[in-house]
């Protein structure tokens, strides 16, 4: 995960693999921020951040007055970002089981396409949980292993012979690092367990909504 970050292909090939729908589907997850961070001043979290991608989408549609913390282990990611919003943005190298982070400071946290390749989910969670304020708002944008078998055949059959061919086209280099990609679902629990394990771990699921079968947006609240 942390290699395919530091590549300046990384936002082309994962619009090209979504089917066009990447932009649709970060304006739902910045609806979501929007509509969890109310009248907290507090600082944001982009856990599993990358390059910064989604936090420039939520920073460009809008949200430019709020500080973001901006965490990932691989530095060359958050490097690739320069100086870029340098006034409301603070870039952490750290991993998602052990934050970095003071208890109860965080107005929300949000995820995009990283919380499938943490490596001890429960853990993880319990730290957003940590580090979450009360009420606080916990924000999911994932590509998750469906439930139906067949959804899920569908999608093996996508990983295994479709993507390789898509990024072989956009960018040849990389065509072993997206192919990793069927590891990562195939070593997961469906989306009930996700839905499960947020619930029991972060709080109420007041959002939910999929694409495709596959992409899922979840915002959950502490409690």
């Amino acid at each position: 995960m942390n290699k395919v970050f530091a590549y300046s292909n990384y936002e082309l090939v994962n619009t090209v693999i979504t089917l066009f729908q990447l932009r649709r589907l970060r304006y739902w997850a910045f609806q979501e921020i929007v509509s969890s961070i109310g009248n907290c001043g507090g600082y944001l979290l982009d856990l599993g951040a990358g390059d910064g991608s989604m936090t420039r989408f939520v920073i460009r549609n809008g949200l430019r007055h709020r500080p973001v913390i901006l965490l990932d282990p691989a530095i060359n990611g958050l490097k690739s970002m320069g100086d870029q919003y340098s006034e409301i943005i603070d870039k952490v190298v750290g991993v998602s089981e052990y934050l970095p982070i003071r208890r109860g400071s965080i107005c929300a946290v949000y995820t995009s396409f990283a919380l499938r390749q943490f490596s001890n989910k429960p853990m993880a969670l319990l730290e957003v949980r940590r580090v979450l304020r009360r009420d606080g708002s916990f924000i999911v944008l994932e590509f998750w292993r469906p439930d139906n078998p067949l959804t899920y055949a569908i999608l093996l059959f996508y990983l295994v012979f479709v993507l390789p061919l898509l990024v072989s086209i956009v960018a040849p280099r990389e065509v072993w690092d997206y192919a990793t990609m069927r590891i990562t679902v195939r070593d997961i629990g469906g989306i009930s367990w996700l839905r499960r394990l947020i619930r029991e771990l972060i709080g109420n699921i007041v959002s939910y909504r999929t694409y495709l079968g596959i992409f899922l947006l979840i915002r959950a609240v502490k409690t």
